[in-house]
């Protein structure tokens, strides 16, 4: 049985081609990481990545929409109280977003944020072990994401910079006024 003619992935083609993780591979390199790749279903409410979590999961939304949030207080300040979070972004198929491409530069990943199904939603989801194997087998496909995780990393570290100033100014006005 060929893995790669059975994956429903493989007709996805057309959507993948418009992920910044795939920008710069040609359509048989996007195949070949679609054929490893598992198409996943999770229903509205459900957790996909939980903050604080040890897993090295990349996860590409096809369909749904989903909510990025983030714990108010430090892991280490929380004791029996319950947990709050604050919404940062909330992103659908239209955004051609991926996830979790932190766990692959990290020697033991640690999810950043908690990622949960506001619809019902369907994934592509690799292991990191099984992504890796790939990158190692394939230098061009390995630089290439390797490239756009950098640029995407990038882009979100300087949404973060603008986020910090915003919430100094405010606090530095708030306490100054």
């Amino acid at each position: 049985m060929n893995k790669a003619k059975q994956n429903p992935l493989l007709s996805r083609l057309d959507y993948c081609k418009n992920i910044s993780l795939f920008r710069g591979l040609n359509d048989d390199q996007i195949r070949r990481l679609l054929s490893e790749m598992e198409l996943m279903t999770f229903k509205k409410g459900s957790v996909i990545i939980r903050e604080g979590d040890h897993d090295g999961n990349l996860y590409i939304l096809l369909e749904g929409q989903v909510e990025i949030s983030k714990s108010l207080v430090l892991p280490e300040w929380i004791r029996a109280r319950q947990k709050q979070e604050k919404s940062l972004l909330k992103l659908s198929e239209r955004d051609y977003p991926f996830f979790g491409e932190m766990a692959l530069l990290e020697q033991s990943p640690e999810r950043s944020a908690s990622i949960t199904a506001l619809r019902d939603c369907q994934m592509a989801g690799i292991t990191k072990n099984v992504l890796l194997s790939i990158l190692d087998k394939d230098a061009e496909i390995g630089r290439a994401l390797y490239r756009n995780i950098a640029c995407e990393m990038v882009a979100r570290l300087q949404k973060s910079n603008k986020d910090i100033l915003k919430l100094t100014t405010a606090l530095t006005l708030a306490l100054e006024g």
